[in-house]
């Protein structure tokens, strides 16, 4: 008995033999929830760009609470203002110094990278930045 699937000719299982059909479907239906999710992000990040409003990074997100940084409306305003200035000088990426913190910021997404203690940025070396602003 053969299976015929309209359009697609004869159904040829794979002879692999090591019964990984179910690892293959895990793999398809990864690959399409990654795109799903990217989808959704790029659409997230098309509203972030319309209105303006600073991003934080899952990665920047997760550096704050392991760094015990806490922002309030002021300080996120006075960095948002920061890339603003950043992006009217035709920046990409930029260090933003804000207090005793440093924040890594791509500018014409209008999102915050990296976050770290000033301590934590002493003696480090930032690549691929192309300006820096000392907010205070």
């Amino acid at each position: 008995m053969s299976i015929v699937r309209v359009g697609l000719g004869a159904y040829q299982p794979t002879q692999s033999g090591t019964g990984n059909a179910l690892g293959e479907l895990d793999s398809r239906f990864s690959a399409t929830l990654d795109g799903v999710l990217a989808q959704h992000e790029q659409r997230d990040q098309w509203d972030v760009e319309k209105t303006g409003e600073l991003r934080w990074s899952r990665h920047a997100v997760a550096r704050l609470e392991s760094r015990g940084i806490n922002l309030d409306e002021t300080a996120t305003a006075e960095i948002a203002e920061a890339v603003d200035l950043l992006d009217g000088k035709g920046a990409k990426e930029s260090l933003v110094l804000y207090d005793d913190h440093a924040f890594i910021v791509g500018v014409k997404r209008r999102t915050v990278i990296t976050a770290m203690t000033r301590d934590e940025a002493v003696g480090s070396i930032f690549t691929n930045i192309d300006s820096t602003i000392v907010v205070r």
